[in-house]
């Protein structure tokens, strides 16, 4: 791992991952102030994982709809 990290694409590619991955995890626990699952279990954590995504994914079509004005 560290050879593919010491390499220029793996470089570039490790850079992006704060762009696009992290700023997600950061949005869940800060704005929406979810710090840990409700539930228990492997199955019962996946599916409020799950909701979790699918909601921040309709946020954003929604502003996104908003902004492109076909509301």
């Amino acid at each position: 791992m560290r050879y593919v990290l010491k390499s220029q694409v793996g470089e570039s590619l490790y850079r992006k991952r704060t762009q696009m991955i992290e700023p997600v995890f950061g949005h869940i626990r800060d704005n929406r102030g979810v710090t840990r699952f409700l539930r228990r279990g492997r199955g019962a954590v996946r599916t409020e994982w799950r909701l979790l995504m699918m909601t921040n994914n309709l946020t954003k079509l929604h502003r996104h709809q908003i902004a492109s004005g076909e509301a």
